[in-house]
């Protein structure tokens, strides 16, 4: 018992200079989430990747230039498409385009998205950080070149004036049996020590009075959710804990539960849900127990915007990034049309009959809603802020979204 008290206090001591790492915010504010960069050097043939950074260098730019500017960014793992490779993981293709240029061994939070060095970008580890090579998937017990390049492979803290914001780390891939798991195509993380378990709750227990964020690669529950672009996620889901976490699953969840978690946020099966602790498919700003929220994957140009105040952290809807400002239409054959583009107040919205059109702002919320009743449906914006916004149709050909600039 003496040994378990001293190791216990030891775990506690150790993560002292990461449970005062302080934003310095001081108001309601937001930040980015996002997930599964997958930034690749070489084209893989086994999964999807974000070769060269192509994607990533287009939605921190945006990320940078968003009203109001985020707080921060959070990147819950999956960094690079194959982490253990040699001689550096990856990690140069994404880490040449944030500032200061890139570091050996930085600290957390070193790394920014924008020259100004006004909006840090916070990351944690997924199991392809742990992958030497993808055919197959093989993986190393610890990421190698991550603490390398990115930061150390620790969990760590986020303290802010509201919130407290928890980075975990999940694992490489591990599987449950096959007769409690036959979705080989979804494995689980390895999990959470005993001392993270007991790590976590010493943070928790010292931010009573704030609200409680985890960011961690795999999904705690898992659901039944939708893709990138809005439509129906096929993917099979077995029970709440596939393609989750093997060890101290329950043990976590029943921490969420104690100590009052607002949201955990992950990533890893590239989907959009939030979901409670029993399965059940939730709207995102849920009230009354931890809301377990998945983010599609980023090399989809996926993201959520989460804001938080000392009352509540509101999840924004799923949002896609880097949009251009001319028609992108999620199925080809559903048509969108908006101008002028950019605006001052007035615009016109052509889209199939009866279709029902959403216009958005950039934290996901619903503005206006309504069904085209005509080829050309006229819309005054003069009461919205200037700003970017989405404009959604939905029709029974699809969906289709479109950047709208009002200035």
């Amino acid at each position: 018992m003496k040994e378990k008290i001293i190791k216990f206090l030891l775990i506690c001591l150790a993560s002292l200079p990461l449970l005062f790492s302080t934003q310095n915010t001081n108001a309601q504010y937001s930040f980015v989430h996002i997930t599964d960069l997958h930034v690749s050097d070489a084209v893989s043939y086994v999964n999807s990747c974000d070769n060269h950074a192509v994607t990533f260098q287009c939605y921190i730019q945006e990320f940078a230039n968003l009203n109001p500017k985020p707080a921060f960014v959070v990147v819950s793992g999956d960094v690079t498409n194959i982490g253990n490779s040699g001689p550096s993981g990856m990690y140069p293709e994404l880490t040449q385009y944030l500032y200061p240029p890139s570091q050996s061994y930085p600290a957390n939070g070193s790394y920014f998205i924008d020259s100004a060095q006004t909006i840090p970008i916070y990351f944690i580890p997924g199991n392809h950080e742990y992958y030497t090579t993808l055919i197959p998937p093989l993986s190393n017990a610890t990421p190698q070149y991550y603490p390398q390049y990115l930061c150390p492979d620790s969990d760590y803290v986020i303290n802010t004036q509201y919130a407290a914001i928890i980075f975990l780390r999940s694992g490489y891939d591990d599987d449950r049996p096959i007769w409690e798991d036959i979705n080989l195509t979804s494995p689980e993380g390895h999990g959470l020590s005993v001392e993270q378990c007991a790590w976590l709750r010493h943070v928790l227990s010292v931010n009573t009075n704030k609200r409680k964020i985890i960011v961690m690669h795999h999904p705690p529950v898992n659901a039944i959710g939708t893709n990138s672009d809005g439509s129906p996620n096929t993917g099979m889901v077995v029970d709440g804990a596939d393609g989750s976490i093997l060890n101290n699953r329950p043990t976590f969840l029943n921490i969420c539960d104690s100590n009052q978690v607002d949201i955990v946020l992950s990533g890893h099966v590239h989907k959009n849900v939030v979901a409670l602790r029993a399965g059940n498919v939730v709207n995102e700003n849920w009230t009354g127990e931890t809301r377990y929220v998945q983010t599609g994957a980023a090399f989809n140009r996926s993201y959520r915007i989460i804001t938080v105040d000392s009352l509540f952290v509101t999840v924004g809807a799923p949002l896609q990034s880097c949009i251009p400002a001319t028609v992108a239409e999620v199925n080809p054959v559903a048509t969108l049309t908006v101008y002028p583009n950019p605006t001052n107040d007035n615009i016109t919205i052509e889209a199939a009959l009866h279709s029902k059109i959403e216009i958005l702002n950039i934290e996901g919320q619903i503005l206006k809603s309504f069904l085209a009743n005509d080829n050309a449906t006229q819309i005054d914006l003069s009461n919205l802020p200037d700003g970017v916004y989405i404009i959604k149709a939905y029709s029974d050909k699809g969906i289709s979204i479109q950047k709208l600039i009002k200035q």
